[in-house]
């Protein structure tokens, strides 16, 4: 009969790795950003959506009209790639662009009507979504995370901003 060899990372190995990971606050936020967005997508894939889809219909719901460089900014997705969002979007009829009154070379961006009845499925669809993600947490729990993740937020794009 032949000795079996012991495996090289044995269990409590995984354990401690697993334990050292989570001491990351870098790779926690990663893990948690990764497992918010598959949530996230999932959730918007159902409507044939994607995240900056969702970022400039929320955004658009908010400012009432804006740029689509503006609207690329705020959602964070390169100016370049914009033109393809807002052809999408403009495709479903969910908005529509029209010259900007304050500048011709610019197209304004507004909801349409259906655009609107999006906006308020989504929002009742990602309230869901978000009370599935933090439902473990208290709700100081759930504002204490929200006041530091904006906190993060802000520091982060304003440095993003300056450099």
């Amino acid at each position: 009969m032949t000795q079996r060899k012991s495996s090289p990372h044995p269990a409590s190995d995984a354990t401690s790795l697993d334990e050292t990971l989570k001491a990351s606050t870098g790779f926690l936020l990663a893990r948690v950003g990764m497992e918010s967005r598959r949530l996230w997508s999932r959730m918007l894939a159902g409507r044939e959506l994607s995240p900056a889809h969702y970022g400039a219909l929320m955004a658009l719901d908010q400012l009432g009209a804006a740029s689509q460089q503006r609207l690329s900014k705020i959602v964070g997705v390169d100016p370049r790639n914009a033109v393809a969002i807002f052809d999408f979007l403009t495709a479903r009829g969910l908005v529509e662009r029209t010259a900007d009154p304050h500048d011709r070379r610019r197209h304004a961006v507004t909801l349409t009507k259906s655009g609107k009845a999006l906006i308020r499925e989504l929002r009742r669809a990602g309230t869901a979504v978000e009370r599935k993600m933090l439902e473990d947490l208290t709700k100081a729990e759930r504002a204490r995370l929200h006041q530091v993740l904006s906190k993060l937020f802000v520091g982060l794009t304003n440095a993003d901003d300056a450099g």
